[in-house]
C-alpha cells in the first residue's frame, strides 16, 4: 500500500488543543501544523461543541501561521448554529481516509466519542487517562481488536529524557530492585476553572496523577496489585470548584524481576496560586537496593524574568516550545509534540503496511497498555468513596 499521509480529526478545541483558557499556545495544534507543513499528515480537521470554540481556534491558527511562516488551513465543525454536541460525528463521516483522530474531551465522554471513532475505522489517539474505569477501556479494546484499529492514550512522559534516563538505569541494575517511589504533582488552581462545568466529574488524580501511575508501569514494568487514596475537599473560600483540592494516593506494585512489592506515594493538587512560577510543580524519586534517582522537573535551570510577563517564569525548555533550531528553521519542539508525532508515525506505518497493530502493543501506551493506569484511577475513586481504605486493583 502506496504512503499517503493520514487525515487528522481533532474532536476538542481546549487548552491542550490551542491554549484555550490558558494564554498558551496549546499542544496539538502547533504540532498538526508543523507535521503538515512537512508533509507527514494531510488535511486537518477540528471538531468542537460550540462554533464560538471553532472561531477561537481559527484566531489561534492565524497567530501560528504567521509566527511559522506556515499557511495550514483547519475545517472546523459545527459549520453553523450555536451549539452541536455531535458535531464531531459529521467530521467522522468527511474526514479524508487514510485517517486518525485525536480526543481531547471531557474524561467522562472519552468511551462514547472513542467508540464512534473506532466504528468509523479511524485510529484514535486519547488524552489521558484513556477511561474513568476499566470497564469501559475494555470495552474500546474489544471494539478495536473487532475492527482491527490501533488506539494510543497520549502519556506524553514517556518521551521526557529525563524519564527516559531513568528507566534505562532501572533497565540496567543500577538502582537495583526498587523499594519505594514518591511523586509531587501540583498546578495552578486556574486549571480547574478552565474545565468549568464538568470540573466534578474528575479529580486532581485522575487528571494528573494518572501520569505518574502510566509512568511507573512504563519504568518498571510492574503490576499495580493495591491502592489506598485519602483526599482534601475543596476549599469553598475558593469559590466553586472540584470535590478535592488534593488527593494522595498510595500504590502497591509487583515488580517483575523479583516478585517482590514496592510502593509509589504520589501526592497531586491544584491550588497552587495562579503567580507560581510555573504551569506545574512535579517532582519523583526513584529509590532502590542499590541507588536512588530524583527528578525535579520543575527546576529545568531555565528561569526568564520579564517586564512583559510582570514576574518569574521557571520554564521547562523540554515539553512544548517553538523556537529556531540548530537547523535555523523556526519550529514545534519538546516531548509533548513529540507524542503525538510517534502516534502519527505509527498511524503511517500502519496504513502503509510497514508495521501491524500488534506490533505496537507493549512498546506504546496502546489501549492494552493503559489498562494498568486505568485500573488504579478507578480504585483511587473508589478508595476516596469509602473513606480511605485499601483496593485491590
Amino acid at each position: 500500500m502506496a504512503d499517503t499521509a493520514p487525515a487528522v480529526l481533532v474532536i476538542g478545541a481546549g487548552m491542550y488543543v490551542a491554549g484555550r483558557g490558558a494564554g498558551t499556545d496549546g499542544t496539538v495544534l502547533p504540532t498538526l501544523m508543523q507535521a503538515q507543513a512537512r508533509g507527514a499528515i494531510g488535511e486537518i480537521m477540528v471538531a468542537a461543541t460550540t462554533r464560538d470554540s471553532v472561531e477561537m481556534l481559527q484566531g489561534k491558527l492565524a497567530e501560528l501561521n504567521t509566527r511559522l511562516g506556515t499557511q495550514v488551513q483547519v475545517r472546523g465543525y459545527p459549520t453553523g448554529g450555536e451549539r452541536d454536541p455531535s458535531a464531531y460525528q459529521r467530521a467522522l463521516e468527511e474526514l479524508p481516509r487514510p485517517a486518525c483522530a485525536i480526543v481531547v474531551v471531557p474524561d467522562h465522554l472519552h468511551a462514547s466519542i472513542t467508540a464512534d471513532v473506532i466504528r468509523a475505522g479511524v485510529h484514535p489517539l486519547v488524552v489521558k487517562p484513556l477511561t474513568p474505569t476499566v470497564r469501559e477501556a475494555q470495552e474500546l479494546i474489544n471494539l478495536a481488536e473487532a475492527g482491527d484499529i490501533y488506539g494510543a492514550v497520549e502519556f506524553h512522559k514517556r518521551h521526557d529524557e529525563s524519564n527516559l534516563l531513568l528507566r534505562q538505569a532501572l533497565a540496567d541494575g543500577r538502582l537495583g530492585t526498587p523499594c519505594y517511589v514518591t511523586v509531587e504533582y501540583s498546578q495552578r488552581r486556574m486549571i480547574w476553572g478552565v474545565f468549568g462545568s464538568w470540573v466534578k466529574k474528575t479529580n486532581i488524580f485522575q487528571y494528573l496523577g494518572v501520569h505518574y501511575v502510566d509512568l511507573i508501569h512504563f519504568l518498571t514494568g510492574a503490576r499495580p496489585l493495591r491502592v489506598l487514596a485519602t483526599g482534601q475537599p475543596h476549599d469553598p473560600e475558593l469559590g466553586e470548584g472540584p470535590d478535592f483540592d488534593a488527593i494522595q494516593a498510595m500504590v502497591e506494585w509487583e515488580d517483575p524481576r523479583s516478585k517482590r512489592p514496592f510502593i509509589s506515594t504520589i501526592v497531586t493538587s491544584w491550588v497552587d496560586p495562579d503567580s507560581t512560577s510555573a504551569f506545574s510543580d512535579q517532582k519523583i524519586t526513584v529509590v532502590g537496593t542499590q541507588g536512588r534517582y530524583q527528578a525535579d522537573q520543575k527546576h529545568r535551570g531555565v528561569q526568564m524574568v520579564t517586564q512583559q510577563q510582570g514576574g518569574v517564569d521557571d520554564v521547562n525548555p523540554y515539553f512544548c516550545q517553538t523556537y529556531v533550531g540548530a537547523d535555523d528553521n523556526l519550529g514545534v519542539h519538546g516531548y509533548g509534540p513529540a507524542s503525538i508525532n510517534q502516534f502519527l508515525a505509527d498511524v503511517r506505518d500502519l496504513t502503509s503496511g510497514r508495521r501491524q497493530r500488534r506490533e505496537l502493543v507493549g512498546k506504546r501506551p496502546s489501549f492494552q497498555d493503559a489498562l494498568a493506569s486505568t485500573a488504579v484511577v478507578e480504585a483511587v475513586n473508589y478508595s476516596l468513596s469509602v473513606g480511605g481504605e485499601w483496593v485491590t486493583v
